[in-house]
């Protein structure tokens, strides 16, 4: 009996990624493998051809499918509230900015504890809550389930985009290291911020790139191949993981002051919450990743360094099929939920 479970739990096929990006294409991922990924297939579809969501569904082995929503939809925002707040309180609170929050499913992640306002006030903690509308939810599961998948999990791209920083440039000590990640869509960009793999400031910003069809991504010089057979990615045994080249005081500056004010906006936030943790590096993902002139710019602007996601560097079989910043959410949902029994 135990030989049968372990030979089922080794066959079984990890779940599909299927991510709804903000330019109206659905990406479709799977991966296999533990100590080195293999692509297994990947897809883009226009979020509107049904047909098309059913022809590349068909191509997976698995029914099994793990979803994230746009992050356009998403609403993100940090609230104080007494630590014996009830759940209806905290959605009052939210409420009180956006009345969309009323009709969403909400995630709270405590994020510091143990404020008070003045010396006979209530105890009090930082919220960073996290919310999607029950109807985009209900609008991406019928979407997949009408292609012939089963849907297992429905997440946000911001844990997903974070597993996949993780998973990509993770090392031993990093959950000493404070790092930025900024992933730049069509509709929408976010600020997030963690200590390791722990989420300790998220926001919205105004700043939206502008993203081109003809764009293509290149490989940054810094993403090299490492081993003697030149097939392989060393990354553990570098201080800082691949990407840009460090920030370069001689860099033309050619970003727009918004963007940089609204990021030292959300590294204000973090300095008031953990004065004594200096962010020591600036990840760009998402379309808008494609100008890395500009990214490169942004990091020199908040004298950070600076690195550009590519999950295809250290997944086998998607360098010429999901490369780029682009697939950092759909990789990161293929990490999250790989090893899960769902």
């Amino acid at each position: 009996m135990g030989i049968q479970k372990r030979f089922t739990r080794a066959s079984a096929k990890p779940p599909v990624a299927i991510h709804f990006g903000n330019d109206d294409v659905v990406r479709f991922m799977q991966i296999s493998g533990e100590n080195e990924l293999v692509l297994e297939a990947s897809f883009e579809v226009s979020a509107n051809d049904d047909v098309g969501l059913r022809e590349a569904t068909s191509c997976f082995h698995s029914r099994k499918a793990v979803v994230s929503v746009p992050s356009s939809e998403i609403l993100l925002r940090h609230i104080r509230v007494d630590c014996n707040a009830r759940d209806d309180e905290v959605v009052q609170k939210l409420c009180e900015q956006n009345g969309s929050w009323s009709h969403a499913s909400i995630r709270q992640l405590p994020i510091f504890t143990n404020i008070r306002d003045g010396s006979n006030s209530q105890l009090q903690q930082e919220l960073l809550c996290i919310g999607v509308s029950h109807a985009m939810i209900d609008r991406c599961v019928s979407t997949v389930e009408r292609a012939g998948m089963d849907v297992r999990r429905v997440t946000v791209p911001v844990h997903a985009t974070l597993r996949a920083f993780d998973k990509l440039y993770r090392r031993d000590g990093d959950e000493m290291i404070t790092s930025m990640v900024v992933d730049m869509d069509k509709e929408q960009t976010i600020a997030m911020i963690a200590h390791g793999m722990n989420l300790v400031v998220a926001s919205t910003l105004q700043y939206k790139p502008e993203t081109s069809s003809t764009q293509q991504w290149k490989s940054t010089p810094a993403l090299i191949r490492a081993g003697a057979n030149g097939r392989e990615f060393e990354r553990r045994g570098e201080i800082l993981p691949r990407g840009l080249a460090e920030p370069n005081s001689s860099l033309e500056s050619c970003c727009e002051n918004t963007f940089v004010e609204e990021l030292r906006g959300c590294t204000r936030h973090h300095s008031s919450l953990f004065p004594e943790r200096p962010i020591d590096r600036i990840v760009f993902c998402g379309g808008g990743a494609l100008k890395t002139e500009l990214c490169a710019s942004v990091a020199t602007e908040l004298g950070l360094h600076g690195f550009i996601a590519d999950p295809s560097a250290w997944i086998s079989g998607a360098e010429e099929l999901a490369s780029g910043p682009i697939w950092t959410t759909v990789a990161g949902l293929c990490f999250a939920y790989a090893r899960e029994s769902i």
